[in-house]
């Protein structure tokens, strides 16, 4: 089974710098041996590296669990998109490395998998919070708002609208409002993302 060492000149760093840096590897192919698309490692892990050792050190208490935490939210993203990576990939690879720590954290918690909800938070964070959450590295904000996406999960299925279920997952994966609108079908992606945001301020005032 083959390995992807980033950063990927690693071998090549002097002693040092190799010192230095605590290496992620992740295996290359799948549980079924499909190789992972590269662009998972090339633009998806490379461009938050340093995030991502930030998180095995803050919420699994480890650096050196860094490989662990990049592989299985590398390996579940491939399972779940394949080689559809998004526009952004580092972001989809932050956003679902940061659940996959809380995971990790509490040993897999069937509650948290039951009452909580993976969310790409940068791509609702403008709109639905009215300030831009950029940085990765304000984790304990990210964490403070899972009980506010948590809500509106439930909130939804109260509701039977499956049109904003829909728009809220591709919202959590990190798809683009013209990428939502041709999935669902919808001419104008305004219209939807008004329709979406109107209830949304209307349960969540």
């Amino acid at each position: 089974m083959g390995v992807v060492i980033i950063p990927f000149d690693y071998e090549q760093l002097p002693d040092a710098q190799r010192n230095s840096i605590v290496p992620i590897c992740i295996a290359s192919v799948d549980r079924h041996g499909n190789p992972i698309a590269r662009v998972w490692f090339e633009e998806g892990v490379a461009p938050v590296q340093d995030q991502l050792r930030g998180i095995a050190r803050y919420k699994l208490g480890d650096v050196g669990r860094v490989s662990e935490l990049a592989e299985v939210t590398v390996h579940r993203l491939w399972e779940q998109h394949g080689a559809d990576a998004g526009f952004l990939p580092w972001r989809r690879v932050l956003t679902r490395a940061v659940w996959e720590a809380r995971e990790m954290a509490v040993g897999g918690s069937k509650w948290r998998m039951k009452h909580t909800v993976p969310v790409a938070l940068t791509s609702l964070d403008q709109d639905c919070f009215g300030t831009s959450m950029t940085d990765p590295n304000r984790y304990e904000e990210i964490y403070e708002r899972d009980l506010l996406v948590a809500l509106i999960e439930r909130r939804i299925e109260r509701d039977h609208r499956e049109e904003i279920r829909e728009v809220f997952k591709m919202l959590r994966l990190g798809y683009t409002w013209v990428e939502i609108a041709t999935r669902l079908h919808v001419p104008n992606p305004e219209t939807l993302k008004k329709r979406f945001w109107r209830w949304m301020r209307r349960n969540f005032p």
